[in-house]
């Protein structure tokens, strides 16, 4: 039987972060997501992870990107004092800077239970930290359109967010490492070349036929539609350091989707291997990355692909709201630094990474410097 998809007003949003849940004193993870998630009771919009380190914020669906703050910053200060009454504390970042994966508790929950069961030792290692965008559309249709139109952007989000320069203590040299946690799964990063809802069905079905799935939910693409909630789910980003960057990605992601939406053109299919080229690129690298137009083959700068979008993007911004959010972008982008930078700046200025994390807790609710 097909999918059903709910049908949404086109580019509401909504997001899903998730945080460390770190212990007050050692700054180490700590397994104390069932007491906090517990004690708020809000089951529909603080939610439960892969492991007991980690907790889920799930935002209502908004129009209004203000509205949408005002929620978050409201669900983390709620999160944060509960966490403080169990001896613990919250913070953004893609990784914990010295997690040890052996450590980790897999959460109760039969999905998670199973997943462990199945993948062994890489559900530990998979205790990374993400965000997660939601964009309304009308169909299914609309919905794989704006997968694959999206997917050249991507990099702009992995230079964006990236947090997570550290992995176990150590440096890694990457702008975000977070991905080589996850991209030993199955159905993980570039989406099939799949373009319309009749085709992911035929995908849907004959991968559930086959066992290899068991629902939507193990398919881990870049980018991916949500039936059931009538968005389409981009996957790519960090979970940045303020709750306010947060925002700014998820207004960033929206005016990019209405763009490639007022302007639709039919997806030619390309080799994957444009695609994680500069994505790869851009983990490494962050905005000091390469880029290549794989239409064109021309390569560039990241930072001057971000520009030119930018630019185009502001040929559609009719209100101070639009133009506001580009400018914040455009000062991101310029300036260069990501919150993987700020967490080795504050290395290098004699901060032990257990006083970063600290940091990392008090600055979660303030505006980005």
């Amino acid at each position: 039987m097909p999918l059903a998809f709910k049908r949404s007003q086109r580019l509401s949003i909504g997001t899903e972060i998730e945080l460390q849940l770190v212990d007050i004193e050692s700054y180490d993870l700590t397994d104390k997501a069932d007491q906090v998630v517990t004690d708020l009771g809000d089951n529909k919009r603080i939610k439960h992870e892969l492991t007991k380190s980690m907790v889920e914020l799930n935002s209502s669906v908004h129009t209004n990107i203000d509205l949408l703050h005002d929620e978050l910053r409201e669900l983390t200060a709620s999160i944060r004092l509960s966490a403080q009454n169990f001896g613990c504390d919250v913070c953004g970042g893609g990784r914990h800077l010295s997690n040890d994966w052996r450590k980790q508790v897999i959460t109760d929950a039969q999905r998670y239970q199973q997943l462990a069961s199945r993948f062994g030792y890489l559900s530990k290692l998979a205790c990374v930290f993400g965000q997660h965008i939601h964009i309304g559309v009308n169909n299914g249709d609309e919905a794989m359109y704006l997968c694959h139109a999206l997917t050249p952007y991507f990099p702009h989000f992995i230079a964006l967010s990236a947090s997570s320069p550290l992995y176990q203590g150590v440096d890694t040299l990457f702008a975000s490492s977070r991905f080589s946690a996850q991209n030993s799964f199955p159905n993980y990063g570039c989406l099939e070349q799949i373009y319309n809802w009749e085709q992911f069905n035929v995908y849907y079905e004959r991968l559930s036929t086959a066992g290899v799935i068991d629902s939507i939910k193990d398919i881990y693409w870049d980018a991916r539609p949500k039936p059931e909630l009538g968005t389409v789910e981009i996957r790519i980003c960090d979970t940045p350091l303020h709750i306010s960057h947060a925002v700014l990605l998820v207004g960033y992601c929206r005016l990019l989707a209405g763009f490639l939406l007022s302007r639709r053109t039919e997806i030619a299919p390309e080799y994957y291997a444009f695609t994680n080229y500069n994505k790869i690129n851009a983990y490494r690298n962050g905005f000091d990355a390469d880029y290549v137009d794989s239409t064109t083959l021309k390569r560039s700068s990241l930072t001057s692909h971000m520009l030119t979008t930018l630019a185009a993007l502001r040929t559609d911004a009719n209100d101070l709201e639009t133009q506001s959010l580009l400018d914040k972008i455009e000062r991101h982008v310029r300036l260069g630094v990501n919150d993987s930078e700020r967490i080795r700046q504050m290395l290098d200025n004699g901060l032990s990474q257990k006083q970063i994390i600290q940091r990392l807790c008090d600055e979660l609710l303030q505006p980005v410097s």
